[in-house]
């Protein structure tokens, strides 16, 4: 008996053993089939979508989401995020015609990875109108099977049976140049028939386009935002689709019948912040349009225009941007030179990627180390200082008023943290995010337009200076960063709303930011 409770004991172990392997490889596999994944569906990468009907982005994920993050060609939309079967779904409406990027990345708890990002592109077609560019139009469609169906138009007409089955139908129509009304009527064997209309555009010449001035677009050293003048033919500019791609990307595309009259013509979804372009505005057959914001260095400008037949015509220019000294101010990509470049180039040594002094070239080198920046911090790795890698690159400032501390961050992780002194009760510092739109070494104070500075008068750099030896304004308005010679105030609610630092902090703190950086102000 002993001998018999003992085996079966032996095989109660034997059992739980198996039963715990099994669990584990369900778990595992599981753990495996919801691993973190991000997999665009509509639009699918370089696919192709029409925002008439308001389209929905939708990208797939698996696995419980956190620190989810959204945007579309820079702009955040995780707020526009909603869940669905296969993931997520972003309601994207007003996406101008052109090339638009898609970022998705979250965070999950899972036994092969804690997270999954991706980028990608899409196109946005808008259709100006029912455009052919050749005579002999296919017509073809569906209706009830064994149907007679007949296109007229104005000059001509030619008709077809449906197939017996499918009720598909296809003809062949020589319709005139120009706009033409066509009538498609299906007759049943009944005698029933049905009628619809639809205009259709025959241009079988592309539209002339002639560039001004281009010699002035050659080499920009007072503006990044340049303006293009040209001429147009064969086509009244009314009817006709302006555009660009700079440096191999879809500006968003503008309607002429938009700007005709006096008007400018806009894209829906240009940033208001900086009122940069794209706009476009035509007198005449003449046009001026303004692309937008070029990057510092060579950059590559392709001017179009599309008639309703689809037909385009292009001029293309070189233009090199050398407009800007301080980093964080404009894009940066290879070509670009001065000391923006220095100052990128010692940012990338800073954190081991960059060897040797720096030249102040945007060269082959400088492109190597962006890529490993970019591959490090996993953003798009295209060599170029865009939008995304500027922001990791410029990072923020963070300042929390109950701590009385400011923290610099860079490439997420903190640079350091200071001490600093905020406003007074009745002066105090506002909350919000914010950023830096001015530096000043030795600065002179002009008192303000408030009731505590009546009467005062401007005080030159020097130690009775209130704002010591460095100000960093900021969007938030006259508040601003700066040293200050009391520093007993340090630590406590003194200022009129400003930020104060100990002269050695705010001289640190200077050489590290940037024009541009954003600077948020917490409670």
């Amino acid at each position: 008996m002993r001998g018999l409770g003992t085996h079966r004991g032996l095989i109660t172990v034997i059992v739980t053993g198996i039963v715990a392997l099994g669990l584990l490889a369900a778990f595992l596999v599981v753990e495996w089939t919801t691993r973190p994944v991000v997999n665009p569906l509509q639009p699918t990468a370089d696919g192709l979508i029409n925002p008439a009907k308001r389209p929905i982005v939708v990208g797939t994920t698996s696995g419980a989401m956190g620190d989810l993050s959204v945007s579309i060609d820079d702009t955040d939309v995780t707020d526009k995020v909603a869940g669905a079967a296969e993931g997520i779904v972003v309601e994207a409406p007003n996406l101008a015609e052109g090339t638009h990027a898609m970022a998705v990345s979250y965070s999950a708890s899972n036994l092969f990875s804690r997270g999954a990002s991706a980028e990608w592109t899409f196109m946005v077609n808008v259709p100006i109108g029912d455009g052919v560019t050749t005579r002999d139009v296919r017509f073809a469609g569906t209706t009830q099977t064994g149907s007679i169906v007949q296109a007229t138009w104005n000059g001509g007409q030619v008709a077809v049976t449906a197939d017996a089955s499918s009720g598909s139908w296809s003809m062949l129509g020589a319709l005139p140049e120009g706009r033409t009304n066509v009538a498609f009527t299906a007759t049943d064997e009944a005698g029933n028939s049905t009628t619809k209309k639809r205009a259709i555009v025959v241009d079988t010449q592309k539209p002339t386009l002639a560039l001004a001035g281009e010699k002035k677009l050659i080499e920009l050293t007072t503006t990044s935002a340049p303006v293009i003048y040209g001429r147009v033919g064969g086509d009244r500019p009314r009817d006709l689709l302006f555009g660009a791609k700079i440096n191999g990307q879809q500006i968003p595309v503008l309607k002429g019948r938009d700007a005709v009259g006096g008007k400018t013509a806009t894209a829906d979804s240009q940033a208001a912040s900086d009122n940069t372009g794209p706009t476009l505005t035509i007198k005449g057959n003449g046009f001026a349009l303004a692309p937008g914001k070029l990057a510092e260095g060579k950059n590559v400008v392709s001017v179009w225009v599309r008639d309703p037949g689809g037909n385009v015509a292009r001029q293309e220019f070189t233009s090199f941007v050398d407009t800007s000294s301080e980093f964080g101010t404009q894009q940066l990509m290879e070509g670009a030179i001065g000391a923006d470049v220095d100052q990128l180039q010692e940012r990338l040594g800073e954190i081991g990627l960059w060897k040797g002094g720096s030249t102040g070239r945007y060269d082959a080198k400088t492109v190597a180390a962006v890529k490993k920046y970019q591959r490090k911090y996993k953003l798009k790795q295209n060599g170029k200082v865009d939008a995304r890698t500027l922001r990791a690159i410029v990072g923020k400032i963070t300042i929390d008023l109950s701590a009385t501390t400011l923290t610099l961050e860079r490439n997420g992780k903190v640079v350091k943290t200071f001490r600093v002194a905020i406003g007074q009760p009745a002066y105090p510092t506002p909350t919000g995010t914010y950023k830096i739109v001015t530096k000043q070494r030795n600065p002179t104070w002009i008192p303000p337009d408030s009731p505590w500075a009546e009467g005062l008068g401007e005080i030159p750099p020097g130690p009775g200076n209130p704002l010591g030896t460095r100000w960093i304004g900021t969007s938030a308005p006259a508040v601003g960063i700066h040293g200050t010679y009391a520093d007993w105030s340090i630590g406590t609610a003194a200022s009129h709303g400003c930020l104060r630092m100990h002269i050695p902090d705010v001289e640190e703190l200077y050489e590290k930011v940037s024009i541009g950086m954003p600077v948020e102000i917490n409670p």
